[in-house]
């Protein structure tokens, strides 16, 4: 059996130390090596199956860059889009699953083969109203207070609803003076609820910002569409040097390629999990003030962190 990419440790006993073991894949030049450059979006996109659009997306403009490439703006344009349903399915999954379960609620497996079966052409606005907000998506993102955003969650029409409500009660992820180059909470940062309403890098914030991305969304969707907004393109750092960033579920993932006579030199991969998960970083931090709870409670909450932190990735909760 595959072990998951994180595994957490939790202490028996209380006062014990919390470990994480976590090895990045973020260096993958190896597996290129003499792989010819134009081949290695899709080698790429077959490596991963963590964000695979959006890692085939940076690698494919990352490449173009490298090459001095330029793919048409409707090109550009699906490739996008593509990348953006991801997001919506990863969030529409997490939510209708895992913020359930944690919840002690059934999970919702209609909505979830909803956001599973989104399509291209599709306008998830009705179903992100229907499965995770109980609005438009326009009418929650125009919340701007903690307060607002407590009578939304307290009226608990959806399982978004009731499980952002215990999160009033709960502070495990202490405010942080920093956030994380490519947090989700930076991506969103300019809006009222994560400017000044919620405490910065906190566990409620994390949680929020996902209903943030999710629900500005369509407003992209709608904008690449209709070509009213230019889609992202890859950035050429020197010869032969190619360079992207595009959005998953999880923040923002950057792409690295050198190419040397048309093949791959160097290639390297920046996720948030490998930011977020870094030895001192912010996972290894905000995760020893577990150990001050009972054990009891250590589990669960656990959870609750990853689920904040990286919503993506495999993980395992263990108690030593």
């Amino acid at each position: 059996m595959t072990r998951p990419a994180i595994i957490v440790r939790l202490p028996a006993e209380a006062g014990g130390a919390v470990t994480l073991s976590y090895t990045p894949r973020g260096d993958v030049t190896g597996l290129l090596a003499a792989v010819p450059v134009k081949r290695a979006p899709a080698v790429v996109r077959a490596l991963f199956a963590v964000c695979a659009h959006a890692q085939g997306h940076a690698a494919e403009l990352a490449v173009e860059a490298a090459l001095g490439l330029g793919a048409t703006p409707d090109t550009l344009a699906e490739r996008e889009i593509r990348t953006w349903l991801e997001v919506v399915r990863e969030h529409g999954l997490r939510i209708c699953l895992d913020w359930a379960r944690l919840l002690g609620e059934a999970p919702d497996l209609a909505r979830a083969r909803a956001f599973v079966a989104l399509s291209a052409v599709d306008d998830p606005m009705g179903l992100i109203a229907d499965a995770v907000t109980g609005l438009r998506p326009q009418e929650w993102l125009a919340m701007t207070s903690a307060g607002e955003l407590a009578r939304w969650a307290g009226a608990g029409r959806t399982v978004a609803a009731r499980f952002i409500a215990t999160l009033f009660e709960v502070s495990m992820l202490t405010p942080v003076e920093e956030i994380e180059p490519g947090a989700l909470v930076g991506r969103h940062a300019d809006h009222p609820l994560l400017a000044r309403a919620l405490p910065a890098g906190s566990l409620i914030a994390c949680h929020v910002a996902r209903l943030i991305d999710l629900c500005r969304v369509p407003v992209r969707l709608d904008a690449l569409r209709a070509g009213d907004a230019a889609p992202l393109r890859g950035l050429s750092t020197g010869p032969g040097l190619g360079r992207a960033s595009v959005p998953c579920a999880r923040g923002t993932l950057v792409h690295e390629v050198g190419v040397v006579a048309g093949q791959v030199e160097r290639y390297r991969i920046l996720s948030p999990t490998d930011r977020v998960f870094a030895p001192g970083g912010t996972a290894e931090r905000q995760f020893q003030g577990l150990g001050a709870w009972p054990p009891a409670d250590r589990a669960r909450r656990a959870e609750v962190m990853m689920l904040a932190l990286d919503p993506c990735v495999d993980y395992a909760v263990e108690v030593a």
